[in-house]
């Protein structure tokens, strides 16, 4: 089948001449409110089938006054080394926040990598 050119430019005038510009914009709301619908389907999902059993802060506070108390150590006092010990996610947090101060060697490399890099 050969290709005629003025027949193609005769198909592309005619497609050009009606433009269906609300469809590209239902099409665009479509997706993106079946994007929260999604989002909104997988959290209730969650938080009815995967419901953390998670105590208060309260009961996690009235627990270490109980652990102080039977310690010898009056509530008020300051807390042993070793429930003062953070996770591995505050460690990591305070590692970070060293390194992007660049009060270390590292953090200096990397603030001047950072630095001649972004310019």
């Amino acid at each position: 089948m050969s290709k005629d050119p003025d027949l193609t430019q005769h198909l592309q005038a005619d497609c050009l001449k009606d433009r269906k510009w609300w469809c590209f914009l239902l099409s665009s709301i479509f997706t993106f409110l079946a994007g929260i619908f999604i989002v909104l389907i997988w959290r209730a999902f969650s938080f009815l089938c995967c419901r953390n059993r998670d105590p208060s802060e309260y009961q996690k506070q009235q627990e270490k006054d109980k652990l102080l108390a039977q310690q010898g150590q009056p509530p008020g006092q300051p807390k042993p080394k070793n429930l003062m010990e953070g996770n591995f996610v505050t460690e990591a947090k305070d590692w970070a926040g060293e390194l992007i101060s660049g009060q270390t060697t590292t953090g200096r490399i990397l603030v001047s990598v950072m630095i001649s890099v972004s310019r």
